[in-house]
């Protein structure tokens, strides 16, 4: 083949690979666009479910525990006036610390004999309950968790029922916890649509409001009846938005907008967190790859004339080159070269992920960048994907210019710069995203007003001591604190002085306390401690009684210098228990005995 004819023939084979390379290029960007929407969806969805039902399971174990403590003296069969009262305080006591709508005790025929809104004009005293399912599944032994509007206040709440049983093991009644949801769906405004739904797909808390109590999916006429009798849901039709039931992993169309399906169940009755994530970013992933395999095709078909002359074509090859590098710094993620361990090529978000300007790292160690803990995965991942062992994103930290952490995620490929190996890498800044799951998980497992660990967080390291306790043949102590005296200072110096008071408590708390323990509140004034690896009685008398001197010492809060005592009632496994249960009923027992007695000390739990 003459020269002449190669140059003919040389800008038609450029063409082709362009337009080959293209389609690939164009398919994948399409899936990876894909793959991305798909990831986002089920890691936002896995944050909601985690945080809705973190937030049950606190209402479902505060429940439990009401069920073993004292408020049984309540019911009909065996109930005084002080046996209702104290039953009263209790549910009281419980709904405020779980910052819930209202908790009840219901006897056996589902009458409602103690109630925390007692004194309240919708109270709930002397009200029938048992044609709702809580009380129906909770009076036959099981508990029970239900959704749905409330028949006094119309608003939609979580139920959370569980028996309570005399010493026999019979069922005398039914104490019911209910929290309000909706400032629960707050935390699904963020989303175009995200649901909490039935599993008939009635929508039950949503990012739109207007479709709320509709019906995601057509519902079968028997089911429809059904639901409308139950009141479960109020007496609405339930319009169908859908035209038929849409599962995780699925596409939809939805007000002429297409859109991923990711769906988690979060208890075992069918209930699911549903969102939809729009699915535009693959068009216009599409639309980027076609928009540059043109381009580059229109540059081809512009420099075909002048290939034949080899000046000229090593100049075509340069401007292409510059073209390539005025793409890279046009697109939406970070995108550089590293040859020999140094950065030879990086465009303006790459760099500025960092805090530096492209001018600053070019040529410099790509290493610098890296947070020291994840050197090592960067160093093996890179490895792995150039081997071909691993081709998913993977995310890390970098040290900005100006000392910040943020997180970046990447991927990377082999590729050939000016004639030698090198790797090719693309990243997003997700600091932010980080930033948002450790926000929902902090909220999770602490005490918004504290910071201390709430109830999940202390059955999670009450669990783990006790396991540590069997196995070393060794004991552990819980406490029940409470703060003596506190509602006066509510009450003569409001809420607000109260607040700074709990947070100076806690702090005290905390400093008392040895390396390895805990303390974390229920809410109120109550605090719960753990005092793990025990040799002997001895150590848990000696922190209970510096924690006791420790609230000698008053608390400077403002101008006012307060003085507030604690009552501790403490319980030892195993002597007083070997359940989260067992042991928190018995401290509380002990408290409780304090406060009668004089308050400002400890007590351990009496045995029967």
């Amino acid at each position: 083949m003459s020269k002449r004819r190669f140059y003919y023939s040389l800008p038609i084979i450029l063409l082709l690979i362009v337009f080959v390379t293209g389609w690939f290029a164009i398919d994948y960007l399409s899936n990876k666009a894909r793959q991305e929407i798909i990831r986002e969806g089920r890691v936002s969805t896995l944050t909601l479910t985690i945080y809705v039902s973190s937030t049950l399971t606190v209402i479902e174990g505060a429940v439990k525990t009401l069920a073993g403590s004292r408020i049984a003296a309540a019911l009909p069969s065996k109930g005084t006036p002080r046996d209702i009262e104290l039953a009263n305080r209790i549910l009281a006591r419980y709904n405020s610390a779980l910052n819930a709508s209202v908790s009840y005790l219901m006897d056996a025929d589902g009458m409602t004999v103690a109630s925390s809104n007692r004194n309240d004009p919708d109270s709930f005293l002397g009200k029938s309950y048992r044609f709702r399912p809580y009380f129906q599944k909770a009076a036959n032994g099981q508990p029970c968790r239900y959704f749905a509007l409330g028949i006094t206040s119309g608003k939609r709440g979580f139920y959370a029922s569980y028996p309570v049983r005399n010493r026999t093991g019979k069922v005398t009644g039914v104490v019911v916890m209910k929290k309000d949801l909706d400032k629960m769906e707050t935390f699904f405004s963020k989303y175009p649509f995200c649901f909490l739904l039935s599993p008939d797909g009635i929508i039950f808390l949503s990012s739109t409001p207007a479709m709320v109590l509709s019906s995601l999916w057509p519902l079968d006429k028997t089911v429809r009846e059904t639901l409308i009798a139950s009141l479960q849901f109020g007496n609405k039709p339930f319009e169908a938005i859908m035209k038929k039931e849409i599962v995780d992993g699925t596409e939809v169309t939805l007000g002429g907008n297409d859109y991923f399906v990711s769906r988690n169940v979060i208890d075992n009755g069918g209930w699911s967190i549903m969102l939809l994530t729009p699915t535009d970013r693959i068009r216009n992933y599409k639309l980027i790859g076609i928009l540059a395999t043109i381009s580059v095709c229109f540059l081809i078909m512009i420099f075909s004339g002048i290939i034949y002359v080899k000046d000229r074509s090593k100049q075509a090859i340069r401007e292409s080159e510059e073209l390539y590098k005025a793409l890279t710094e046009k697109s939406i993620a970070g995108v550089y070269v590293v040859q020999d361990g140094k950065f030879r090529f990086i465009n303006s978000n790459a760099a500025s992920y960092a805090g530096y300007t492209s001018e600053e790292l070019l040529n410099r160690d790509a290493g610098i960048l890296v947070s020291p803990e994840d050197r090592e995965k960067v160093r093996q991942n890179t490895k792995a994907m150039l081997l071909g062992e691993m081709n998913s994103p993977y995310e890390f930290r970098i040290i900005t210019k100006q000392g910040e952490t943020r997180w970046i995620m990447e991927t990377v490929t082999s590729i050939l710069h000016e004639g030698r190996r090198a790797i090719l890498g693309n990243s997003m800044n997700i600091t932010k995203r980080k930033q948002a799951e450790e926000k929902i998980r902090q909220m999770a497992y602490h005490d918004s007003l504290t910071g201390l660990p709430n109830r999940k967080l202390f059955s999670d390291r009450l669990d783990i001591a006790l396991a540590q306790a069997q196995r070393n043949q060794k004991g552990v102590a819980v406490s029940m604190l409470d703060l003596d005296k506190f509602k006066n200072v509510n009450d003569t110096l409001g809420h607000d002085v109260g607040d700074i008071l709990l947070k100076a408590a806690a702090e005290r708390l905390s400093a008392a306390l040895r390396k390895g323990d805990t303390v974390a509140r229920f809410g109120g004034d109550e605090f719960v401690l753990i005092l793990s690896d025990l040799k002997g009685i001895e150590d848990v008398i000696q922190v209970a009684q510096k924690i006791v001197d420790s609230f000698h010492k008053p608390f400077l809060i403002d101008t006012h210098q307060l003085v507030v005592t604690a009552s501790i009632g403490i319980a030892v496994y195993p002597d007083d228990g070997t359940d989260e249960a067992v042991l928190l009923k018995n401290a509380d027992i002990a408290m409780y005995q304090v406060k009668q007695t004089g308050m400002d000390r400890y007590q351990l739990c009496k045995k029967a």
